[in-house]
């Protein structure tokens, strides 16, 4: 048949080698790149080793500064990788120890131009190293970078600035980072409360602000950070916050004043258990149960009955953690009350904690 002529045979052995050829190359490709691969972790791997014994010694002040450069210029670019490491492991207030090391590996001027002209992936980079930078021109280029289009390059930016405590950028910080669709409030405040007792000022400065000059989301992450701070100055701003219109403002509002623990929040905190929305009622009472508010047990009992089994659970985790009264009132409710959804919430809690016997 014409099919099977020698010319057809051919031209299938020349495309059976062709694809053969073409197999192994890229198989020698492959082979190849995971040689280097594997050659530079090794390399990189002693390297590390090399280098954290001389950075461990001069941050314990048993290294001079010479020493450690020379190590770490031998390969610059994964020494920065560890010195940026090895600074994160620290303690906030040791840090600074390490600017004349970074000053050395990074050139600013590299820095700052990667950060406003380079791809997502280096301008992210050129963010972070310039946080170790203690000086104005570092500063200036994180805060213009701040309105990056990258919402992870804004974030990394507003976490290098709270590195150098640049205070006065916090609240550009909470207008870059009033993103909740593409943000988590967590990695915000994280970020804000990275500043420690230096950003209280500020912070308070947000919450007790008009309306309309910070959004919503603003005062959320400002009172969330205040709360994670322990911010006693807060606590009466946070309490006019219980009143706000808006049940986000008003929830992290009660965390803000649970976490900070002064009993004086306790009445005001009390009566969001009454609130329209089960998500404050269920933070009002957790709040509750952090502020060890045991006079509130009647009102923490209302709450068994809830509609939410989310503020019913909290409530019964709340007269839990108050002790032998909260228990008591808790075996009392699964005792005694009409209210079906308020006995099963109270078994419920005591045998998750053993208290109630079941067998």
């Amino acid at each position: 048949m014409e099919i099977l002529s020698p010319r057809f045979i051919q031209i299938v052995l020349y495309v059976a080698l062709v694809v053969f050829a073409a197999s192994f190359v890229l198989l020698a490709v492959i082979t190849i790149e995971r040689w280097f691969k594997q050659r530079r972790r090794k390399k990189n791997a002693a390297f590390e080793r090399e280098a954290l014994p001389v950075l461990r010694a001069f941050s314990e002040g048993r290294a001079k500064e010479e020493a450690v450069i020379k190590v770490l210029l031998k390969n610059r670019s994964e020494a920065m990788n560890i010195l940026i490491l090895f600074a994160h492991g620290m303690e906030p207030e040791l840090r600074p120890k390490l600017a004349p090391i970074f000053e050395k590996l990074v050139v600013l001027g590299e820095e700052v131009l990667a950060i406003e002209q380079g791809q997502v992936k280096r301008r992210l980079m050129a963010a972070e190293r310039l946080g170790f930078l203690s000086n104005d021109a570092s500063a200036a280029a994180l805060v213009k970078a701040l309105d990056d289009e990258a919402p992870v390059v804004r974030l990394c930016a507003a976490r290098s600035l709270s590195i150098q405590g640049r205070t006065d950028a916090i609240k550009p910080i909470l207008r870059a980072l009033d993103l909740p669709a593409e943000l988590d409030h967590r990695r915000e405040v994280e970020t804000l409360s990275g500043y420690g007792e230096s950003a209280v000022p500020a912070l308070l400065s947000v919450i007790e602000s008009s309306r309309r000059k910070y959004s919503s989301n603003a005062i959320v992450a400002a009172s969330r950070a205040l709360g994670m701070l322990k911010a006693e100055e807060a606590v009466q701003p946070l309490i006019k916050l219980l009143q706000h219109p808006r049940d986000g403002v008003r929830l992290c509002a009660a965390r803000a004043l649970g976490d900070i623990g002064d009993p004086v929040a306790i009445s005001p905190v009390a009566a969001l258990a009454d609130d329209p929305s089960w998500r404050v009622r269920r933070r009002a009472v957790k709040a509750m149960g952090k502020l060890n508010a045991d006079e509130q047990v009647p009102k923490l009992s209302e709450a068994l009955g809830d509609s939410s089994w989310w503020v019913r659970f909290a409530a019964a985790q709340a007269l839990y953690s108050f002790g032998s009264s909260g228990i008591s009132e808790l075996e009392r409710v699964q005792r005694t009350s009409s209210d079906k959804n308020a006995r099963g919430i109270c078994s419920e809690v005591l045998e998750e904690h053993a208290v109630l016997d079941t067998n």
